[in-house]
């Protein structure tokens, strides 16, 4: 039986939440690498593909962003154990980490598309295969099992406890996360969403910390545009534009990029399959996408404000949350459309979370959820106890 010897549901590492301190250093860290190859295709291996994106990343963001400190986990081609790369960021007190990857599906060529993790309880079996396979990299280190806590990747049990953490960061992860998938869609990739799983490399970072897929390397079409140069470019800026609308949130005058315009078609002609809806998919925590005026807040006409209301409703209420930012947002029309007059917000991790709607039943607040969601498709239902965030299940059951 395995026994793993941390604390469930939050993070170790700086438990108390995020800070707003502003972005100033960034690690981006390649997958696998050295005597791991990572995902192999038929030409090409995952470990060169990722460092090649991530090189283009980082010189991007030192590019337009000179301010900024981008550090690796690894610059060229060597093996990096996971607890490293998450040390890596911790020394250099990083304000986010982007772990880069690419997937993969043994006997499966049709599989295809971008997807998105953060750290967190997974919600079906294709999810957590995905963290089983990255998280299989261990078993190349020396003393795994002390390193870390007990876990085994091969032992299903301790794979299902340990996709029971949360990260202290999971709202800026959320965050980051929606954006990149977001700016994927711009290449016309197939989104496959963004989704929480069990990993190893997320679990010990004391900062936002996500891990993209770019694509399967399984699948012959994808392999092709993951190894070509235009291709790992458009990527790059992918991820890149994701990171200034991130940015956004601590200064002004984000710097994004047009993508390449002679993209290969390859990627763009795939079967645009429905991904299989999750078991209690309304309370799985994926951050909203942000209106275009996060970008520029140009008008000609002066929106209508109002003071935005805190929640301070005794008990348990029932909310859909539909943003969060670190800094107070002026609530209006602009930027938070026909529901600008329903919004409230409540403080937690030193941030400001906007809400909307107010119920005691939790299937009344579902009823407004789905309607809300048209608008907000990255919006959430929370609980909140006298004005503070609580967990939702048992919010649920203590209502019932």
């Amino acid at each position: 039986m395995v026994v793993l010897t941390m604390v469930l549901f939050v993070n170790n590492a700086d438990a108390q939440g995020a800070k707003s301190k502003g972005l100033s250093v960034v690690v981006i860290d390649p997958g696998h690498g050295g005597k791991d190859p990572g995902a192999v295709g038929k030409t090409a291996k995952e470990k060169d593909i990722v460092l090649s994106v991530a090189l283009k990343l980082g010189n991007l963001i030192k590019k337009n962003y000179p301010n900024v400190k981008v550090l690796y986990t690894r610059d060229k081609d060597v093996f990096v154990e996971l607890s490293e790369r998450a040390n890596v960021a911790n020394r250099n007190n990083a304000d986010l980490f982007i772990s880069i990857h690419v997937n993969s599906v043994d006997g499966n060529t049709s599989s295809h598309g971008t997807e998105t993790f953060v750290m967190g309880l997974h919600k079906n079996d294709a999810n957590l295969a995905v963290a089983k396979r990255e998280n299989s990299v261990i078993l190349q280190e020396d003393n795994y099992s002390s390193k870390y806590d007990g876990f085994d990747p091969n032992d299903p049990e301790s794979n299902i406890i340990f996709s029971l953490f949360q990260n202290a960061y999971s709202d800026q992860s959320l965050l980051l996360a929606a954006s990149i998938e977001d700016e994927f869609k711009t290449l016309k990739r197939y989104d496959r969403g963004v989704k929480q799983a069990g990993f190893l490399v997320l679990w010990k970072t004391a900062m936002p910390s996500i891990l993209t897929e770019l694509g399967f390397i399984s699948n012959p079409d994808e392999e092709k545009y993951l190894k070509s140069d235009a291709g790992q470019t458009e990527l790059a800026i992918s991820i890149y534009n994701a990171f200034a609308k991130y940015k956004s949130q601590y200064d002004s005058s984000p710097v994004y990029l047009e993508k390449i315009p002679d993209r290969p078609a390859s990627q763009t002609s795939q079967p645009q399959e429905q991904p299989k809806p999750e078991a209690n998919a309304t309370e799985k925590p994926v951050t909203p996408v942000q209106n275009d005026t996060d970008k520029a807040n140009v008008s000609t006409e002066k929106p209508k404000e109002q003071a935005p209301k805190t929640d301070y409703t005794s008990g348990i209420v029932f909310k859909v949350q539909i943003r969060m930012s670190p800094k107070e947002l002026e609530v209006n029309e602009k930027n938070f459309g026909k529901y600008f007059d329903k919004v409230s917000y409540y403080m937690h991790d030193d941030s400001y979370k906007y809400t909307v709607g107010a119920e005691k039943d939790y299937n009344a607040i579902l009823k407004f959820f789905h309607e809300v969601k048209s608008t907000y498709p990255g919006c959430f239902v929370i609980a909140l106890k006298d004005g503070k965030r609580m967990d939702l299940n048992e919010a649920i059951k203590a209502t019932k």
